[in-house]
């Protein structure tokens, strides 16, 4: 079934988009200097950057055109595309804006030789044909040119456990692959253009067609006989709703990676109900990156990157406040060891009081207890919650005490609401392996 009609009953329904249709710009306000623009259409001409050498000739041009009409230079653009391959959607909008940028210009030379002239010319010069691909491609290469995302602020300490981060940037359409290099530091893997909502924002409920933000894993795969071809070869769900989504009483499933339908070639950045999607090709060349509940899922809007004694500062704070937490509760002082505890904490069905008043009669009868921890993996979360600043720290737990003795692997959410206070456990769970 082709990919424009909307599928009320499936997970992230597409929505139609024609081929002239409203799409969504993005990063409206990024406002790009002529001579940013001149020097990467330099670099795109003359082909001899390593960035361009290996750059399908489609994409070239695609890019060439999309910096000529950035720059008004609208005959420039419909030359290069002149070559290009007429099947491509997105040839046929650069195509569109070139004239229409050409029309603009033609009603100002010409005057008023109407009573709505003035109007017409207003009307034809808002339009959105929709490049946010093509805008959004642009803006990919330049940041890889100047080598922009580099290392990323939220990966905090990814530890064996995790096989990979998947960050998905709404406000840039990027997605960004990177695992770490076994060295202390990270390498990155893939900067792919990614589809996400319909609408902007956090996903709050199901159906309102947003992205959620948040970090999440991705928990199975949907193929063959349990995929319909409109979402690809492949799609991973994501744990999503996750703790912190309940304790906000957010809701909605069927968050997924997924690809395009197969008669689908391009898609604007704005054009699922809710998951992220991206090209089939790419997504066949990334799938045996996708480890289950071993890939991590980083979701928000413009990342921070190269920032590296922000991130040293915001790990250190964390290692501080979870070994604090660690050294009372091994001292069986149940007073600092729940000082360490969020007012709007919650395990399980436990709340801040009822976990008080479980872990005093727990440690009451215990004349000593013993806990460590080992392979701490912490992300940051890019998103500012209500409870303010918030990282998931994941570790393996060796606890004994005096009658108790066990081991597994926890996970914490923590959150602070300025950087002069201490983190706070908000959420501590379990994992499944």
């Amino acid at each position: 079934m082709a990919a424009g009609k909307l599928f009320m009953k499936q997970p992230c329904k597409l929505i139609r988009a024609s081929l002239l249709g409203l799409w969504l710009l993005i990063l409206p306000a990024l406002a790009v200097a002529d001579e940013q623009l001149a020097y990467v259409s330099q670099i795109l001409e003359e082909g001899n950057h390593q960035m361009v050498r290996g750059m399908h000739a489609q994409e070239r041009t695609i890019l060439r055109a999309t910096a000529a009409l950035k720059s008004d230079q609208p005959v420039q653009a419909l030359e290069l595309l002149a070559s290009a391959k007429k099947q491509d959607p997105l040839v046929a909008l650069l195509q569109a804006e070139a004239h229409r940028i050409q029309a603009v210009d033609a009603m100002k030379q010409a005057g008023a030789y109407g009573e709505d002239s003035g109007a017409q010319e207003q009307l034809l010069a808002s339009a959105d044909l929709g490049l946010g691909e093509a805008n959004a491609r642009l803006y990919s290469f330049m940041d890889k040119l100047n080598q922009d995302a580099g290392d990323p602020v939220d990966i905090l300490l990814p530890g064996t456990n995790i096989a990979n981060i998947f960050m998905i940037d709404k406000a840039r359409s990027r997605m960004f692959l990177y695992a770490s290099d076994g060295k202390g530091g990270l390498v990155k893997l893939a900067d792919e253009y990614v589809v996400t909502g319909s609408e902007k924002g956090d996903k709050q409920v199901q159906g309102d067609g947003k992205t959620p933000n948040g970090i999440y894993r991705f928990i199975s795969k949907l193929h063959g006989d349990k995929l319909d071809s409109r979402y690809g070869p492949f799609a991973f769900p994501i744990d999503y709703p996750n703790e912190l989504d309940a304790l906000h009483k957010k809701n909605g499933n069927g968050i997924w990676l997924h690809g395009y339908p197969l008669d689908v070639l391009r898609r604007p950045p704005q054009d699922t109900r809710g998951c992220f999607s991206i090209s089939n090709n790419r997504l066949v060349a990334l799938a045996d990156h996708v480890k289950l509940k071993r890939s991590w899922v980083i979701v928000g809007e413009n990342f921070a990157f190269n920032q590296r004694d922000k991130k040293h500062e915001l790990l250190a704070s964390v290692r501080n406040d979870i070994e604090t937490w660690r050294r009372d509760w091994a001292s069986l002082n149940s007073t600092s060891y729940l000082s360490h505890y969020h007012e709007n904490f919650r395990s399980g069905e436990r709340d801040l009081a009822a976990w008080k008043h479980y872990k005093r009669g727990v440690n009451a009868n215990k004349s000593f207890i013993d806990v460590a921890f080992a392979n701490l993996s912490v992300m940051h979360d890019p998103n500012r919650w209500p409870e303010g600043e918030v990282v998931v720290a994941e570790f393996d737990q060796h606890y004994r005490s005096s009658n108790y003795a066990d081991q597994g692997r926890k996970r914490l959410y923590l959150a602070r609401y300025s950087e002069t206070q201490p983190w706070k456990i908000l959420l501590e769970e379990s994992v499944k392996p």
